[in-house]
């Protein structure tokens, strides 16, 4: 049973999500649910807000009212509790936010409050900064990290290890470190293959290699990742599900490993991965099949 709610919000919408967020509300207070709203995006309701660490404490389950965009911004907060998240769709491809807002009022929520969906589970990714031996960041992400050179910067020689081996050595624009959820997101852009999402496994994508030769590795999600930068006058970033960390510099290493717990997504359709790759990217070849 879900009785206290924590509303993400995308207020990047505007005008769009208000009404939405505001009618969201009060139907969950209809339902005997709580309802609280992050301190930053709590104005665009009018309404009061909580920080990350107490929505963290208090929330049986998270609602996130935007798109995939919005629903990964709730990783950092759903993943050290393995808080479930809901992802009710504004966006276009939504293929974490599949609940569309005019599905919110037909029983569907009533249900999830009450314990009557499916949790799927998604592999996580902490990802690690070392710097002179010594972790200096942290961060988790959903969708992949990247490792990459700056917009104007020069192409970059980028080593990829798994196990301590190398894997990779390539000038480049960067790696992609990818979960089978990322998959289909930046990974499949630079060519990457898409996995199911309960495969449990690790997607190495290299961005424009220089060299026809290196393709994106498939690897066992136990396996221990790193990335070392290489010298020179390149300039490296690291980006975790978008968002940008801090520059890198030569040398400093990036540790990519399994995080402790899967992020919990409610599932409330029946449709197949299948369906949705079929749906979102109108890919070819995947027709529905009969018998």
């Amino acid at each position: 049973m879900i009785r206290t709610v924590g509303l993400i919000l995308n207020p990047t919408l505007g005008e769009r999500i208000a009404p939405v967020a505001r009618k969201l509300i009060s139907y969950l207070g209809e339902q005997g649910a709580r309802v609280y709203l992050l301190e930053k995006q709590a104005p665009v309701v009018g309404a009061e807000g909580v920080t990350e660490e107490v929505l963290r404490e208090c929330a049986d389950a998270l609602f996130s009212v935007g798109g995939d965009g919005t629903l990964l911004s709730t990783v950092p907060i759903a993943a050290p509790k393995g808080i479930p998240v809901l992802g009710i769709n504004m966006g276009r491809l939504g293929f974490l936010a599949e609940l569309g807002p005019e599905e919110i009022y037909s029983g569907v929520i009533r249900d999830v409050l009450e314990g009557c969906c499916r949790i799927e589970e998604r592999l996580l990714l902490r990802v690690g900064v070392e710097h002179e031996g010594t972790i200096v960041q942290e961060m988790v992400c959903l969708n992949e990290c990247v490792v990459g050179r700056d917009a104007l910067g020069r192409s970059c020689r980028v080593e990829v290890r798994v196990g301590g081996q190398c894997v990779m050595n390539f000038n480049g624009d960067g790696v992609i470190v990818a979960t089978p959820t990322g998959s289909t997101a930046y990974s499949f852009s630079a060519g990457g293959p898409l996995l199911e999402p309960g495969v449990e496994a690790i997607v190495l994508t290299p961005i424009c290699p220089h060299s026809y030769t290196v393709r994106p590795v498939v690897v066992n999600a136990a396996a221990a990742v790193e990335v070392v930068p290489g010298g020179g006058s390149a300039a490296f970033r690291l980006a975790a599900d978008g968002e940008e960390s801090a520059a890198l510099l030569p040398g400093d290493k990036v540790t990519i490993e399994r995080y402790p717990r899967p992020f919990r997504l409610i599932r409330v359709s029946e449709r197949s991965f299948y369906t949705v790759l079929r749906e979102k990217l109108r890919l070819q070849g995947l027709e529905s099949c009969e018998g």
